[in-house]
């Protein structure tokens, strides 16, 4: 297996180098994924001390508390999980280093994310150095891949903390009073902005993971083993397209059809098999050096147009019956004067009048066998000659009708079980929870050992026809490249910010008709959620339904659940917001009673963000959106 299987291969079509994949896929974006984590929470940790110093310790303890929220759902997901504790159960020395090691993320949560973005970067760094397909390479993107806890960290600092603290900064920022204090507003400006960047970097690469995860790629917060086992298990029960063409090519040998065999049994019975053609080309081989060879001179005189017209036929004017008189006589009786001369050309020329003569002769039998029909009349009108006795009574008895094979009628079966397969798998993907055992077509034991049925062989005759073998396919998605994800990322940027600035500025002016909007896009994606797992998810995890409903607010990802019909969803989704944002737009400007400048500011910021955010998720799906990853399920597992 490829150390870069899943990297994106090539930029705007073109293929790329593997040095250039790592610095695209890996090194560039945890570069700025570093960057934005270092000046986001250093923002946030500035704004808690200016909030106490100002004299506002609620917003001081609420901006602390989102802080360390991210980390402490984190520890509480992790040490919930029983697949993440080791096997062994009671308090041994694994059991204390696994505690021990997420108390220590919890606590010290900002230096285990830098270790770990430093860590990536280093490796990343390291795989330049070394050949395509060497052992230190492949070692290298192993470590970059390798799956941590802080992953999930950094997912969730992205709802839990930059989201919340996105929209409490923007609401201080636009109450009565609050830029008076222009160290603290510069602060929170840095924290607004580098909130909807971290948003943005987690939307941009979680937007379609489950597309992409039943392909190959893993959680990058799952243990080893997890990620290890999923990686074996996924090699095992499927295949490749280009591995399955390279294992299972179409061939014309006489194994890889049922109705080749009979095809082929019949050309070896005439003309011999592979071998003895082969043998026989070498005996016409060896037969034609020992015999004299028949030479064409060519000469300058060839290529003379007035000396090539010369050249005639000597038998030009002969009748087919001369031709029959002339070569049937002796050699003896043959009056070679009597043939017509003719000017040499300078070239011998060899005819094929041996051929000529037996296709004359079969034809002269063919006309003499067929006396009866020779003599026509034309005593009507018709559009053709009747010969006589045309409506006789034949001589001859016809030949006794051949018996109905045993497989004549395969075809019709072949088609039938196609679309009785067909309508099967169409129930068991539209029908829900259908009765146990309702396609089963294996009949007990009971009757099987009382019904005697005949064994028909499955050797196929002329008669029926080959089908292609109907295989079991897992269509996902690959990764974006580096430019799809560019355009994306811009695009998630603007729409956040028209999201957010809307909402929060109408949060200002209509504070109750904010939660009442708020709560009815809450349920609303709740009845959606539960709607679209209905046939192919358990409805088990209705604490996650709900927070994943809670991430619906501000964006949409295809986490957790795989979207039947992801076009739906994303234009619905796009377009609902779209009208809440213009919704609560109209009715702040209009409606609400303000003087500053700042308001006609967001007013005309809102509509550019939401232009350009359309803007972009079109031609990212015209243009830039990655193509599908097909896998074929291997039936022998």
């Amino acid at each position: 297996m490829d150390a870069l299987d899943g990297v994106p291969r090539s930029v705007l079509g073109y293929p790329v180098k593997t040095r250039t994949q790592i610095v695209m896929t890996f090194l560039v974006p945890v570069i700025f994924e570093l960057m934005v984590y270092i000046v986001l929470t250093t923002a946030d940790i500035l704004i808690t001390v200016e909030h106490f110093r100002n004299g506002n310790p609620t917003w001081a303890w609420f901006t602390l508390t989102l802080i360390w929220l991210p980390s402490v759902v984190c520890f509480c997901s992790i040490v919930s999980t029983p697949e993440r504790w080791p096997e062994q159960i009671g308090c041994d020395e694994r059991t204390g280093r696994f505690l021990f090691n997420n108390v220590a993320i919890l606590v010290f949560f900002p230096f285990a994310a830098l270790y770990r973005f430093s860590r990536r970067i280093f490796w990343s760094v390291e795989a330049l150095f070394h050949d395509k397909n060497s052992y230190g390479r492949a070692q290298a993107v192993t470590k970059i891949t390798e799956t941590s806890p802080c992953e999930l960290y950094h997912f969730l600092q992205a709802f839990l903390q930059a989201a919340p603290q996105m929209m409490l900064q923007l609401y201080i920022l636009l109450r009565d009073g609050t830029f008076r204090n222009y160290d603290t507003v510069t602060v929170q400006v840095i924290s607004v902005v580098f909130s909807f960047l971290t948003m943005a970097t987690i939307i941009t690469s979680y937007q379609r993971f489950e597309s992409q995860k039943i392909v190959g790629r893993c959680y990058p917060w799952s243990t080893p083993e997890q990620a290890s086992e999923r990686r074996k298990e996924l090699l095992r029960s499927t295949s490749t397209a280009e591995s399955a063409l390279a294992t299972k090519t179409p061939s014309i040998a006489p194994e890889s059809d049922p109705i080749v065999p009979n095809i082929m049994r019949n050309f070896y019975s005439r003309y011999g098999s592979e071998g003895e053609r082969e043998s026989t080309a070498n005996e016409r081989e060896t037969a034609v050096s020992s015999s004299p060879r028949k030479t064409l001179n060519v000469n300058a005189f060839n290529f003379d147009r007035q000396q090539s017209k010369a050249h005639q036929d000597p038998f030009v004017n002969f009748t087919d019956d001369d031709k029959l008189h002339e070569i049937s006589a002796p050699a003896d009786s043959v009056d070679r004067e009597s043939l017509p001369k003719f000017r040499p050309s300078g070239r011998s020329v060899s005819f094929k009048l041996r051929d000529t003569i037996e296709e004359l002769q079969e034809m002269d039998y063919y006309l003499r066998s067929t006396e009866d029909i020779r003599y026509v009349t034309d005593d009507n009108d018709d559009e053709y000659l009747k010969p006589d006795g045309f409506d006789a009574v034949p001589k001859k008895p016809a030949p006794p009708t051949p018996e109905a094979a045993a497989g004549m009628f395969h075809r019709v079966s072949v088609f039938r079980n196609m679309l009785l397969f067909n309508a099967e798998a169409f129930i068991k993907e539209k029908v829900p929870r259908l009765p146990e055992g309702m396609f089963e077509h294996t009949e007990p034991k009971q009757q099987t050992t009382r019904k005697m049925t005949p064994v028909v062989s499955d050797q196929t005759d002329g008669d029926a026809i080959s089908l292609p073998s109907r295989r079991q396919t897992i269509v996902g998605l690959e990764q974006d490249d580096m430019v799809g994800k560019t355009v994306l990322f811009i695009g998630w940027v603007m729409f956040l910010l028209m999201r957010m600035l809307s909402i929060s500025t109408f949060y200002v002016f209509f504070p109750l008709y904010f939660w009442m909007l708020v709560g009815n896009h809450y349920l609303l994606m709740i009845a959606c959620i539960v709607y679209e797992v209905r046939l192919h998810e358990k409805l088990e995890r209705y604490f996650f339904y709900l927070f994943l409903a809670y991430m619906y607010v501000f964006s949409l990802l295809e986490f957790k659940i795989r979207f039947i019909h992801v076009r739906t969803w994303y234009v619905g989704y796009i377009g609902l917001v779209l009208l809440e944002n213009v919704a609560t737009l109209v009715l702040w400007f209009n409606l609400g009673a303000f003087e500053s400048w700042w308001f006609y500011f967001l007013h005309y910021t809102i509509i550019a963000s939401g232009a350009l955010s359309v803007l972009c998720f079109l031609f990212y799906y015209a243009f830039l959106r990655p193509k599908d990853k097909v896998l074929f399920v291997n039936e022998d597992v």
